[in-house]
């Protein structure tokens, strides 16, 4: 393949953090897909036998930084469960639109991470200076 092409559906070509997302997807099996506004993580997972998860399972990550992606995403909600798909809203220049939709296996784990995330703060901004 020529260099000026790209393989349909690869959601990863041209980002700045394409080998920590490559990493992530050859750890876990998972696929990732772009298509209308959003890039599709899992959904469903390697292995999955069963009907898509109940309704409930499903939970909101808002306030994201915009250069957050799914390598730092993903560990994060996986220490709640087993994460079935990530749904992270993505605008033109390759950011996130600072939120996204994380589905786990089951109501439990969402409700659990639901609790666990809630105003939690997925980096530390550090700022020079103090107060006076």
């Amino acid at each position: 393949m020529e260099s000026n092409q790209k393989p349909s559906g690869d959601a990863l070509a041209g980002m700045q953090k394409e080998a920590a997302l490559r990493a992530l997807i050859q750890r876990t099996g998972y696929q990732l897909q772009q298509e209308n506004g959003q890039r599709r993580y899992g959904g469903p997972p390697p292995g999955w036998d069963g009907p898509h998860p109940e309704r409930g399972s499903e939970i909101f990550v808002g306030k994201l930084p915009r250069d957050l992606f799914e390598d730092e995403l993903v560990p994060l909600c996986e220490k709640f469960g087993k994460i079935y798909e990530v749904r992270m809203m993505m605008d033109f220049n390759g950011n996130n639109r600072g939120y996204a939709f994380v589905t786990f296996s089951n109501k439990q784990e969402a409700k659990t991470a639901m609790k666990q995330l809630n105003n939690y703060e997925i980096r530390t901004l550090f700022l020079q200076g103090g107060r006076s």
